[in-house]
C-alpha cells in the first residue's frame, strides 16, 4: 500500500493533500510538534512527535514511507535562514532513501514584466528576495533529484480553500448587513491566479499514482482561476445571491506599521503581484493527465471556503 508523511498537515496545502491520498487509499503519517493538535478529519493518521526543523525526527517520520508532502511554510513569512534547512533535512532523507518529493511551488521565481504567460520552461528572474529564495529551494530539489529523489513540483497562485490557514481571499472578504465587502489590493481589471486547493490536491493525487512514469525532476504548472477582480466579485454575488462592494485595501495600515513587523514589510515587497499577472500554462500538466485537470466551479469552491453562504 502507498504511504505518504506530511509535512504541515495542518496547513492548506499539506491538509487538503492529506485528504486526497487518504481519499484514495493511502496510509498516512504526520510529524507533528504537538500531535493532540491533529484535526479530526485526518482520523486514522498515524502521528510522529517531532519537528520538521530536527534531521533525525524527519529521518525517523519518514521510515517506511515511499512520499514527502512537502507543506512546511513559516509563519509570519519568516524564511530567512529558516526555509533553506527545513528543506534541507528533507530533501536529504529522500535522496538517502530514493524518496518522492511533492513541493508547492508558486509565482514568485518570475518576473511578471516578461510574461503575462508563463510556461515551465521560462526563465525565472525573481524581482524579490522572497523569490530568489524559493528559486534556491526549487535549485535544492533538483540536486535532489540529481541524486536518487524524485521530485515533482505543482507551480500555483494564491490559495482558496477551508481550513488552509491565513489566506489572501480570507483576508479580502468580509460580511455586511447589505452583503459582502471585497478589498481589492490591487487595479480591477489586472488578473491574478488562484489555485483551489482541493482541485490541486486532486492533481498531486493523480500526479502520484504516476509517479512511476515521471521524470526524477518534474514541475508541472497548475492554471486554477485567472480571474480580476471584477470576476471575482461576479462570482461571490452569483454564489452568495447577495450584494458585493469593492473597496481598497488598507496598504497604508502595511506601510505605517513595515518597519516593526516582518510580515507586514514582506507583504508590501510582494505587493507586485497584485499589479502584474503571472499566468500560468498548465499544458504539460494536461498532457500528462490526458486533460482530466480538476477545475471545480469558481462559485463552489468559493462557497467551499466558508466565507461565503449561499
Amino acid at each position: 500500500m502507498n504511504k505518504a508523511l506530511i509535512m504541515g498537515i495542518t496547513g492548506g496545502f499539506g491538509g487538503h493533500v492529506a485528504q486526497a491520498l487518504l481519499k484514495n487509499g493511502w496510509q498516512i503519517k504526520a510529524l507533528m510538534r504537538t500531535p493532540e493538535k491533529l484535526p479530526a478529519r485526518f482520523t486514522g493518521t498515524e502521528v510522529i512527535k517531532g519537528d520538521a526543523a530536527n534531521h533525525r525526527d524527519v529521518e525517523n517520520a519518514a521510515e517506511d514511507v515511499d512520499v514527502i508532502i512537502y507543506g512546511v511554510n513559516p509563519a509570519n513569512y519568516a524564511w530567512e535562514g529558516v526555509v533553506g534547512p527545513l528543506l534541507e533535512n528533507v530533501a536529504s532523507v529522500a535522496e538517502a532513501h530514493k524518496l518522492t518529493i511533492v513541493f508547492p511551488g508558486n509565482v514568485y521565481n518570475y518576473n511578471p514584466a516578461e510574461g503575462p504567460d508563463f510556461s515551465e520552461t521560462m526563465a525565472q528572474h525573481p524581482v524579490t528576495s522572497k523569490g530568489r529564495m524559493r528559486v534556491d529551494l526549487e535549485n535544492r530539489l533538483k540536486q535532489a533529484a540529481e541524486h536518487g529523489a524524485q521530485v515533482i513540483i505543482l507551480r500555483m497562485g494564491d490559495f482558496i480553500g477551508r481550513d488552509a490557514g491565513s489566506t489572501w481571499l480570507g483576508q479580502m472578504i468580509k460580511a455586511d448587513r447589505q452583503g459582502y465587502i471585497l478589498k481589492t489590493t490591487g487595479p480591477h481589471e489586472i488578473k491574478h491566479s488562484w489555485a483551489n486547493l482541493p482541485d490541486a490536491a486532486s492533481v498531486v493525487a493523480m500526479l502520484l499514482e504516476k509517479r512511476k512514469n515521471l521524470a526524477q525532476f518534474s514541475l508541472f504548472n497548475f492554471k486554477g482561476y485567472q480571474i480580476s477582480f471584477e470576476e471575482l466579485a461576479r462570482a461571490i454575488e452569483q454564489a452568495s445571491g447577495k450584494n458585493i462592494k469593492l473597496t481598497s485595501f488598507p496598504w497604508f495600515v502595511f506601510r505605517l506599521f513595515a518597519p516593526f513587523s516582518h510580515l507586514f514589510k514582506s507583504l508590501i515587497e510582494m505587493r507586485y503581484l497584485w499589479n502584474q499577472p503571472v499566468n500560468l500554462k498548465q499544458e504539460k500538466l494536461e498532457k500528462v493527465l490526458n486533460g482530466n485537470v480538476p477545475e471545480t466551479p469558481l462559485t463552489k469552491a468559493l462557497t467551499d471556503t466558508g466565507l461565503i453562504n449561499d
